[in-house]
């Protein structure tokens, strides 16, 4: 994947580890990869007029607020990017919900390079 401007990208998950990983995957496709720990600091950062990414990945589980209510308040605001969420939730309710939210696609956890990769590709 090359431009003329690296695209970026915005990791929101309260794992470490876990964000880690994803920056390092979304290095790999050339993304300039910014990172936060919980929903509502991606909410407040949009709310402030500060967020402007081409794609953002989040978890559905997060102690303050959730992805499922991050992804919700984010399509409210009018964030017009594409949305990943990534879970390792089985509950088929939840996952419906995550993505009836307004993800763009939703994946098992752990995320790797054919799961990014086919949602990439998939404009």
């Amino acid at each position: 994947m090359t431009s003329a401007k690296r695209q970026s990208a915005l990791v929101v998950d309260d794992d470490p580890v876990t964000r880690i990983i994803t920056r390092g995957l979304l290095n790999y496709f050339g993304f300039e990869v910014s990172t936060l720990n919980d929903g509502i600091e991606v909410v407040n950062m949009y709310e402030a007029g500060k967020g402007h990414f081409d794609l953002i990945i989040t978890d559905m589980e997060m102690p303050v607020m959730n992805g499922i209510e991050a992804t919700k308040k984010l399509r409210s605001l009018g964030v017009g990017c594409k949305i990943i969420g990534v879970s390792s939730c089985d509950d088929e309710t939840s996952r419906r919900h995550f993505m009836e939210a307004g993800l763009d696609h939703l994946f098992y956890k752990p995320l790797n390079v054919t799961k990014l990769q086919s949602c990439l590709e998939n404009n």
